[in-house]
């Protein structure tokens, strides 16, 4: 089943390298971070509506039981949250100052520039909470929007 799951979620996956790439590239352009720049490729929101949507579609496109519906949400939450651990990684090794180690991306206080250890501590427990997150948010998907997924194969 694992296998019929990372082909299902191809299209979110590749979406968040997509959406980390951008971010990181607009962190290192000197984009503000706020009040605009935050919102541009937020990897948390698309990993959000991934989740959702495919966890809708996840019983009548994918073919998934509950489990599989729950594996969905664990693979693209588990995804993002190790291309925002890579990407924070990146940044502190290379030195460079992207969104991925700003104080408020990180929930330090406001000015206070983060020491690797720190960063890396919060990404670590990111790991762990975006799987959760991604889990319910495909569990919502489909019990709230699974009416309104096409139906595929039977029609």
């Amino acid at each position: 089943m694992f296998s019929r799951v990372l082909r299902y979620v191809r299209l979110p996956l590749l979406l968040l390298v997509i959406w980390a790439v951008l971010r990181f590239i607009i962190g290192l352009r000197g984009v503000p971070y706020a009040p605009r720049g935050n919102a541009m490729f937020s990897v948390l929101g698309l990993t959000i509506i991934s989740c959702i949507y495919y966890g809708a579609m996840s019983r009548r496109v994918g073919g998934f039981n509950w489990i599989g519906t729950i594996l969905v949400g664990a693979v693209v939450g588990l995804w993002a949250q190790i291309l925002i651990f890579t990407a924070t990684l990146v940044s502190f090794a290379a030195n460079l100052n992207t969104y991925y180690v700003h104080w408020d991306a990180l929930n330090i206080p406001e000015g206070t520039h983060p020491v690797m250890a720190q960063a890396m501590t919060t990404r670590a427990v990111g790991l762990i909470a975006g799987t959760i997150i991604g889990i319910i948010m495909a569990l919502i998907g489909r019990a709230v929007f699974q009416a309104l997924a096409p139906r595929c194969g039977n029609d």
